[in-house]
């Protein structure tokens, strides 16, 4: 697992305040003793805010997409010519699987029609998905390239999900740490010597940044390569927030 580090980045910081005040204008008797029986005895200071802490950690999954494409006919014809394709490479890729490292599965499968200029059908298209993902990149680039009859039409690279909640623990004692400190700042700036903490909502996200998955178009799908196909990883954004209510005291 790769070592995570923590940039020192400033956290946003949203804040209102909702004072529910007395009434400012005079009343009899029978009216202010209704409005304190209908009102708290102590006026409510709600102050709402938020935190966050986050961190750049290199993506470590691999997520490769292999396609196929067959035209026929006749749509069982097409639908026989997909599933022996499949089959054969499965048969190729399944006894390399390492859970963890090289995973493999079926994705999506489709047969519809094509029509001619008259609106009538003039045969049928399929096309049918293979998904080789794990850690082991280099393992997944070269099975890619030994299963020739089908074609690599995505390659994604994000955060396995045992990297993704070491990023969010390693943080959000950060993102708690923030948010008590504001909320003790903000409570003493409003004139209040205390704070009891209502409600919070912690949330967190991944976000890459600057890598998008590559989408191979399905032109370039025509003449498969058996040479692994090239693949570099590149870093994602995880982010805790954290934010809530404190009633000032």
């Amino acid at each position: 697992m790769h070592d995570i580090r923590i940039p020192s980045l400033a956290s946003g910081l949203f804040v209102s305040l909702a004072l529910m005040g007395l009434p400012s204008q005079a009343q009899s008797p029978s009216s202010g003793a209704m409005a304190h029986a209908a009102m708290p005895a102590a006026s409510s200071q709600v102050l709402h805010l938020s935190a966050s802490a986050q961190t750049e950690v290199p993506q470590d999954w691999l997520v490769m997409v292999l396609s196929l494409q067959r035209d026929g006919l006749h749509a069982p014809s097409v639908q026989k010519q997909l599933n022996t394709v499949l089959a054969a490479a499965l048969a190729t890729a399944t006894p390399q699987i390492r859970p963890g490292s090289v995973e493999v599965s079926t994705g999506e499968m489709n047969v519809s029609p094509r029509y001619g200029r008259d609106g009538k059908i003039s045969g049928w298209q399929g096309s049918s998905q293979l998904v080789l993902q794990g850690r082991d990149a280099v393992q997944i680039a070269t099975l890619a390239g030994q299963l020739t009859d089908l074609a690599v039409s995505q390659i994604d690279w994000r955060l396995s999900s045992e990297q993704k909640k070491a990023a969010e623990t390693h943080i959000q004692a950060e993102a708690v740490e923030r948010f008590q400190s504001k909320a003790q700042a903000l409570t003493k700036q409003f004139g209040f010597a205390s704070y009891l903490l209502k409600e919070v909502r912690v949330s967190a996200q991944e976000t890459s940044e600057g890598v998008m998955p590559r989408r191979v178009s399905m032109a370039q799908m025509d003449a498969p390569s058996a040479s692994p196909v090239p693949t570099l990883a590149g870093k994602a954004l995880v982010v805790v927030n954290i934010s809530g209510s404190i009633q000032l005291q």
